[in-house]
């Protein structure tokens, strides 16, 4: 006790850094305690002593704070000194983390001065490095890298791989509805285009405006199309080449151009309300839909076989729609797209043939049209209301099954709230009964029952 109360009790900065020592003086006091209270001979003096020692012990833990605080102030005041620069030698402070720090934090503050100043810490000189290739190196762009958005398919984009693919050059596209630059030509004879252009010309023959061609010379030449092909033909030849009209998708030329070629011929009949119609002001060309060089439809010079395809290219929907249950004829052959609408415009929503869409499925269903005794509102109103034309999963075409479609509007009495087991959950539901849904001339249907 004595050894510990004389040695290392002294001073109050020696227990700042060695606080542990602070515990251990405290457990000898305690066992020296007990020891006096064991053999009580020992007097008056030990107690003494033990006081003595406890003060000491009591005064140095009140040392305690002040130390912490002073030594806490300088590491604090040395590294804002060191971030502000505003002297050029770092403080010595004993302890060596401070120090690595308060060097570190001068580095970022002036790093001129300190670029040739070596550190024999290796932890510390990595960590400068790094922080130095932070600033300098770029990260890689990935502009140029394939992405699954831009390639076909999936296994296309596994094949390009990681590293960066060069682009092939290509040209620039026009801007939509440029004008394409005047070019000095003048018509030559026909025979000329045969020279290169023999195997398009035998194929063209075989299509109706080819065969009117034969009955009436000069009428479907192929300049009356493409334009004057001297420029085109002294060139050499080539797509586009020498103001050449080719209708294709690389041609500069705007929609409106190319379409006007065909509407100087084609713009009565069907297509009186061409201009204004969703087609023409969505910016389809007549090539979109039509080919003219070769036969590929038995009617109207289609893109595709089959009519529905054609307007499939766009309306992807009602392709699906067609492969349901219940649907109009059209995959059978039976009716086309066409047969509804009008694709070249109309004064009517939806681009319908009649004046309504009523009017519209009466040219079909006409003992649907009337007029009868006793009307049923919704369907004089719109078909649409009940059926969906395209396709449904449903009967009849219905939007959606009965009796649901029936309490849409009926929605009170009979006790269709009553469970399963209630008339109109069998069979042909509130048709079981009200059968005449469309309307009926009976003088005793009042409630469409007979």
């Amino acid at each position: 006790m004595l050894t510990c109360g004389g040695a290392n009790c002294g001073g109050g900065g020696e227990y700042v850094k060695n606080g542990a020592r602070i515990a251990v003086g405290f457990a000898s006091s305690e066992a020296s305690s007990a020891t006096i209270r064991k053999n009580p001979t020992l007097g008056l003096s030990r107690k003494i002593l033990f006081l003595t020692g406890s003060a000491l012990i009591f005064c140095a833990t009140l040392a305690l704070p002040q130390s912490a605080k002073a030594e806490g102030s300088l590491t604090v005041a040395g590294i804002q000194t060191a971030l502000r620069g505003d002297i050029q030698t770092t403080p010595q402070v004993a302890d060596d983390a401070v120090s690595a720090l308060s060097s570190f934090a001068e580095q970022i503050g002036t790093p001129a001065a300190n670029t040739d100043r070596k550190f024999d810490d290796q932890a510390f000189a990595a960590l400068r490095d790094f922080a130095q290739r932070l600033g300098s190196v770029q990260p890689q762009s990935t502009k140029d890298l394939p992405k699954v958005a831009e390639a076909r398919s999936l296994l296309e984009f596994l094949q390009q791989g990681s590293a960066p693919q060069s682009a092939p050059a290509v040209a620039p596209a026009p801007a939509k509805g440029a004008t394409a630059a005047r070019v000095e030509a003048t018509y030559v004879d026909g025979k000329v285009c045969l020279t290169c252009h023999a195997s398009q010309a035998t194929a063209f023959e075989k299509t109706v405006m080819g065969r009117i061609s034969k009955t009436k010379k000069g009428m479907f030449e192929c300049q009356n199309c493409h334009g004057p092909g001297s420029a085109h033909v002294k060139a050499g030849g080539g797509r586009g080449v020498g103001g050449i009209l080719s209708f294709g998708e690389t041609d500069p030329r705007s929609t409106k151009e190319k379409n006007a070629i065909c509407l100087a011929c084609h713009e009565k009949g069907d297509r009186t309300y061409w201009d204004g119609s969703t087609h023409q002001t969505r910016g389809l060309a007549c090539t979109s839909c039509h080919t003219i060089m070769k036969e590929v439809s038995r009617k109207h010079q289609l893109r595709t076989a089959f009519e529905p395809d054609t307007c499939f290219q766009c309306h992807k929907d009602r392709r699906a729609q067609m492969f349901r249950s219940s649907h109009m004829p059209l995959r059978e052959g039976k009716i086309v797209c066409s047969d509804c609408h009008n694709p070249h415009g109309s004064q009517t929503a939806g681009l319908l043939r009649a004046d309504s869409i009523n009017d519209n499925c009466y040219k079909c269903h006409a003992e649907k049209r009337g007029p009868f005794l006793f009307e049923h509102t919704p369907v004089r109103e719109n078909c649409v209301n009940c059926h969906d034309p395209h396709g449904s999963v449903n009967e009849y075409s219905l939007k959606i099954s009965r009796p649901r479609l029936c309490t849409e509007c009926h929605g009170f009495g009979h006790g269709t709230n009553s469970g399963p087991l209630v008339v109109q959950a069998i069979s042909r539901a509130c048709q079981n009964c009200h059968t005449e849904v469309h309307g009926t001339n009976s003088p005793s249907g009042a409630l469409l029952h007979r």
